[in-house]
């Protein structure tokens, strides 16, 4: 059968802390990265202190969506010393599935060389790229740890976004046989984005300079470029704000940026206007449009590309359009004042005839 195959009893996750572990995974729940667990696989794993901060930060969340969690453990209230984070985190590492699963294990910083040169330890980062499953005391919860993700949760939404992904994939495999005019459009769409998305890359920088030389750090979309950020999340906040402080040495560097910067613009709009940027701009774009879609008409057979009308012809075939109407026109004038004088000429001999 086309469906997925039914989980058993013991594949099920805890119910009682599973909306728990929805919301520290939830977009806006715990910052989470990779990390390589030994040399077998990739696992994502968060940071106990991480985990501190957003239970105690959230108390509303955790009222609304993990009443019972808090009620089995907490009696129904929030977090509010790290004694509570530390009892709701080793349940959370003794909570899972009845086969043995836990929602999340304990981990341990495994850097590669055990120890440097001079015999001390290796520093423990802050975000480490490799870690390894600790055995001692797994069911306890500290707040300076790392702990792996286990938890799975539905596979509804991974099913469908690997849906989506093969079909991407085949469309993109099938990119030869698509319609002209879908490549065409394609094209279109991509050089829209690509130029909305540098155009605002390229506004966010000037206007960062200009306030970088004054003494402030403005970005707009701060987390534009940040990996770890969903998609809505690229765009909030609208901006940022935060004052520098700098030495004497970087405020005089601001300022002869700023001198050197008002010269250049200066000469700039000596020898040139911003009209003349504008038409540069429009005929940039257009150059760009026009060379994909020629790239594109060049890829087809010699029989369909023939079959493709140049600008040029169909200017000519227009104005030929225009010149043979114009033509037809005046030709079909005369020749109905022509019947009219023979329609007279004949009724004329008619009455000489009756006569």
């Amino acid at each position: 059968m086309f469906g997925g195959k039914k989980k058993t009893a013991e594949e099920e996750w805890d119910t009682t802390f599973e909306p728990l572990m929805k919301v520290l995974l939830g977009k806006k729940g715990l910052k989470t990265k990779s990390a390589s667990e030994g040399n077998k696989k990739k696992v994502d794993y968060f940071r106990g202190k991480d985990f501190k901060k957003f239970l105690l930060e959230n108390e509303n969340v955790l009222k609304k969506k993990c009443s019972a969690a808090l009620n089995e453990v907490l009696e129904g209230n929030p977090p509010t010393t790290q004694a509570d984070v530390e009892r709701l985190g080793s349940e959370l590492l003794a909570r899972g599935t009845k086969d043995g699963r836990r929602f999340c294990y304990k981990a341990v910083y495994k850097p590669i060389n055990q120890q440097k040169a001079d015999g001390e330890k290796p520093k423990e980062k802050k975000w480490p790229e490799r870690l390894e499953k600790t055995g001692i005391n797994p069911h306890s919860f500290q707040c300076e740890g790392f702990y792996v993700v286990n938890y799975e949760g539905g596979s509804g939404l991974q099913h469908f976004l690997l849906a989506l992904i093969i079909a991407g994939v085949l469309l993109a495999c099938m990119f030869p046989v698509w319609p002209m005019w879908a490549k065409i459009g394609i094209w279109y769409l991509s050089v829209i984005f690509l130029s909305f998305y540098f155009g605002i890359l390229i506004l966010r920088l000037l206007i960062f300079t200009m306030f970088w030389i004054v003494g402030f750090d403005f970005w707009i979309f701060p987390n534009l470029n940040d990996e770890y950020c969903g998609f809505l999340e690229t765009f909030q906040p609208l901006y940022s704000w935060e004052k520098r402080k700098d030495d004497a040495l970087t405020l005089l560097v601001r300022f002869a940026s700023l001198a050197i910067t008002a010269v250049a613009v200066q000469q700039i709009a000596e020898t040139h206007s911003l009209a003349d940027v504008q038409d540069f701009v429009v005929a940039s774009y257009v150059d760009v449009l026009d060379w994909g879609v020629d790239k594109l008409a060049g890829a087809l057979p010699n029989a369909e590309r023939q079959m493709l009308p140049d600008l040029g012809d169909l200017e000519k075939e227009a104005a030929a359009d225009a010149n043979k109407t114009d033509f037809k026109t005046a030709a079909e004038v005369m020749t109905d004042l022509n019947a009219d004088e023979n329609d007279e000429d004949d009724g004329a001999e008619t009455v000489k005839v009756d006569n």
